[in-house]
């Protein structure tokens, strides 16, 4: 291609995808790697080049573009190249795969992308505190490109505090609430707070109140930052104990109409078309950098940008305000809505610079449009990723101690005679800590107790206790939760001792009889059953997918979901019985299955699972009835027929197709879509609200190799202090990431675990047991013979702990006495002749 001569459709296509703010600099070395990125996607730059062609030369008439006046530079007229709908569509899949190409691109690392690493620990006191304050606290874990680097408070004097980063290259939004000690909001009367927006702006209201922008510290358009952190500061009212500060961006779901113009207004003129200029404008150097953050601090271009900001009152949505500045921004700039920013503009650029510039000002939206468009909440454009507004609470007094006390199970008043360690597991503010000491069996005192500082004071908090002998087993357990003012009372219940594993074999296998009903009989005989088969056929009765079991310690039970033919349930949403159904079911894992069992009271035609939770009332159920797909609590533990909710629910995920579920210990929920190549994660509200209240996710990942990025994510696993571990089948390795989808050091100082990476190996299922040890399913070849497939089991430092071949199953779940339960590709028989997947338990081998 470099020794063609290329016609101008050709050149205006790289100029297009080039435009994308996650793609553009005015730095010539960093637009010269992005170019050679946009022109070797060979057949995607001629298909646009084709279509720019196809659509005729721009004019004022129309064609690809239509050329309109959108201003004046003296006495010269301002044109822009407006483009057709089509162009803007069809540039979407060359911008998404340069997008792809850019974010492996080392050479473009802390340039145009960047990695956010997670924190490890609860946040930390600042020992002296920040001069004027009572207390700091720092380490907090960073959430969408946010970083906090400090907070300081003084309960006295009500001055607050909080020190920021902000690695998006975006602007941000900062508001606050102030909520009383019940936790209600404060509406501030007259004199209580002295705003600081222009008289009558919008974009304020009698509780919401405007702090300041967090500009990018990072960098933004390939330009590094010239202030590396912003700080807010600001006087609560007397009647206010906490602040609830709530940040607003670009991000695609979640539009609020108060947070989110400012930053979307202020990223728009000052970080896309600005930079846009000046790279259209050439001659970069680090003194036009400079200059270009000198504007930032501009007083009178900040006010004239924040007034003008009122164009966007109006929107209701990310998309609505995309197309609102994609028609204005042009003419705002050169029309005589923002004369300070132009004139600085005319004071640095020539008047046919700018001329020239202005035909494409708006390009860079264009290209977020185009993004949104094809579907940006795939995790590849960062910034519309993310949650459009996200909140934080805040306490004047939330650094407390929160005190957890461990008690001998009642049934003997003593420890276990073979006692000799514990473990107590703490959850709570995002964050998971342990604290483990020895204890001498029946000999110690009865009552243990731990205590975990730096903790916000009203943190929903949980925790578990696990009590050892010599050997490492887990003689005993229990758990509870509360909030972090108050103490945790766990009562432990005795566990029979289990050894650690040398490998796996099954023992029992789950049957039904009329007589019986479902019961656990012993596994005589090997499932010779394997993905071969499966047949999603509609004629007959035939499994055609395993969708996913998960164990629930709190109540003994096992939830499972598979898709199968000839079922006997009415579909849920209405519809023919007989095509192939989606089917959800419950059982105990106790002498008595049926103690716990719960059938589904109907079927779904779309792809839906159940999350076993940490408690009987806190499983997830992906309700994929109705857009956006809900994830509503649902009850295990009891028998009766599966009642699925509607109506309410605690956050909601984007991914069209979703591969495995997890819930979150610390309120939040984690999926995997391994065609999308991504993980979402949603910080789940703390009790069911309304669907249209619902939390929405952040996505993270996208294809590639590098740390953050993955391919064919299959399954996701919370791990015993918190960390999110993905298994990816494209890349043969577990991830780890942290609950707000930062890359985690989990394993040796390192984010990634690499697997067996033999040739024709495919992993299908992981699960985590309640000491870390990660059980990973694969098969081999086509995985047609039981005895390709292989259960490897792995340490939490990564060590490869055991192997058992033959473990021929589509879907697994690890109690905490380590057994395993197996859903297998065959159906069995149950009540009035319907069916459900075939379980088997393996028991680990210790001797």
């Amino acid at each position: 291609m470099a020794s063609q001569v290329i016609p101008a459709p050709m050149d205006y296509a790289v100029l297009l995808a080039g435009a994308h703010p996650e793609l553009s600099s005015p730095d010539p070395v960093i637009q010269t790697e992005v170019n050679s990125l946009i022109n070797s996607q060979t057949n995607l730059l001629y298909g646009l080049a084709t279509a720019i062609s196809k659509q005729g030369p721009a004019s004022s008439s129309g064609g690809w573009a239509t050329i309109e006046q959108i201003g004046k530079l003296g006495t010269n007229a301002v044109y822009q190249y407006t483009l057709s709908s089509a162009i803007t569509s069809a540039v979407g899949p060359l911008i998404e795969g340069t997008l792809v190409l850019v974010k492996q691109d080392d050479n473009l690392l802390n340039r145009l992308w960047s990695v956010q690493q997670g924190v490890t620990g609860a946040y930390q006191p600042v020992i002296p505190p920040a001069a004027g304050f009572q207390w700091t606290a720092d380490n907090f874990q960073p959430q969408c490109g946010i970083t906090v680097q400090s907070v300081s408070a003084d309960p006295q004097s009500k001055q607050f505090q909080i020190v920021l980063q902000n690695s998006f290259p975006a602007f941000y939004s900062l508001y606050t609430e102030f909520l009383d000690a019940s936790g209600a909001l404060i509406t501030l009367e007259a004199g209580e707070w002295t705003s600081r927006l222009q008289s009558g702006s919008p974009f304020e209201t009698a509780t919401l109140k405007f702090i300041g922008l967090v500009p990018p510290t990072l960098g933004i358009a390939g330009m590094p930052a010239a202030a590396q952190q912003t700080t807010q500061s600001f006087q609560i009212p007397s009647a206010a104990v906490s602040v609830r500060l709530t940040f607003g961006t670009l991000g695609a779901l979640g539009w609020n109409s108060v947070a989110n113009p400012l930053p979307f207004f202020f990223s728009a003129v000052l970080g896309y078309a600005v930079p846009w200029i000046m790279k259209s404008a050439g001659e970069y150097t680090s003194a036009t950098a400079a200059w270009y953050y000198e504007l930032f601090s501009d007083s009178g271009i900040v006010m004239e940008l924040e007034k003008t900001a009122g164009i966007l009152s109006s929107a209701v949505s990310t998309l609505d305000a995309i197309n609102l500045l994609c028609a204005q921004t042009g003419k705002l700039l050169f029309g005589g809505s923002l004369p300070k920013l132009l004139a600085a503009l005319r004071l640095k650029y020539k008047d046919d610079v700018l001329i020239q510039a202005a035909q494409s000002t708006y390009w860079p939206l264009a290209g977020m449009l185009s993004s949104l468009q094809s579907g940006a909440v795939s995790g590849v454009v960062e910034t519309l990723s993310v949650p459009a507004t996200f909140a934080q609470v805040y306490s004047m007094n939330m650094i407390v101690v929160s005190t957890v006390e461990v008690y001998p199970d009642p049934a003997h008043g003593t420890w276990p005679l073979t006692a000799a360690s514990y473990t107590v597991k703490w959850t709570g503010n995002g964050d998971v800590q342990t604290e483990s000491g020895l204890i001498n069996g029946i000999w110690s005192d009865p009552l243990l107790k731990s205590s975990f500082a730096n903790v916000p004071h009203n943190a929903a908090v949980s925790a578990q206790a696990f009590i050892y002998d010599a050997s490492g087993a887990l003689v005993g357990q229990g758990e509870a939760s509360g909030i972090a003012s108050s103490t945790l009372s766990i009562v432990i219940q005795e566990n029979a001792p289990a050894a650690a594993a040398k490998g796996y074999r099954q023992t029992m296998a789950l049957a039904f009889s009329p007589e019986a009903g479902f019961n656990w009989q012993p596994a005589t005989e090997a499932d010779p059953s394997t993905i071969a088969s499966l047949d999603c056929s509609n004629v007959g009765t035939n499994l055609c997918q395993l969708t996913g079991i998960s164990f629930n310690a709190a109540a003994s039970a096992l939830v499972y979901g598979w898709r199968a033919s000839g079922q006997t349930c009415a579909p849920c949403s209405g519809g023919g019985a007989g095509a192939q159904m989606y089917r959800l079911q419950a059982i105990s894992v106790s002498s008595s299955p049926a103690h716990s069992l719960k059938p589904a009271s109907c079927g779904f035609y779309t792809m839906t699972t159940i999350a076993a939770g940490h408690n009987c009332d806190n499983n997830l159920f992906f309700d994929t009835r109705t857009e956006p797909y809900a994830l509503r609590n649902i009850a295990l533990g009891d028998a009766g027929v599966f009642q699925f909710p509607t109506g309410t629910c605690r956050g909601y995920l984007t991914l069209s197709t979703v591969d495995d579920l997890t819930a979150h210990p610390a309120g939040f929920a984690a999926a995997v879509s391994t065609a999308a190549s991504m993980l979402q994660i949603v910080q789940l509200s703390a009790q069911p609200v309304a669907d249209s209240a619902a939390p929405g996710p952040y996505s993270v990942g996208g294809v590639g190799t590098r740390p953050g990025l993955m391919q064919q994510p299959v399954a996701v696993a919370a791990a015993p202090d918190g960390t999110l571990i993905v298994l990816e089948a494209g890349n043969k390795r577990l991830q780890a990431f942290d609950v707000f989808g930062n890359s985690q050091n989990y394993f040796a100082m390192s984010p990634v675990l690499q697997l067996r990476q033999t040739s024709g190996i495919s992993y299908i299922d992981l699960d985590i047991d309640v000491d870390g040890n990660m059980y990973v399913l694969s098969y081999s070849g086509g995985g047609n013979q039981a005895s390709q497939y292989l259960l490897d089991v792995y340490s939490w430092q990564g060590a490869l702990l055991s192997s058992t071949e033959g473990v021929n199953a589509a879907k697994i779940a690890v109690d905490e006495w380590r057994n395993l339960y197996a859903l297998d590709y065959s159906l069995m028989q149950g009540p009035q002749g319907d069916t459900s997947p075939a379980i088997r338990v393996w028991t680990p081998i210790t001797t």
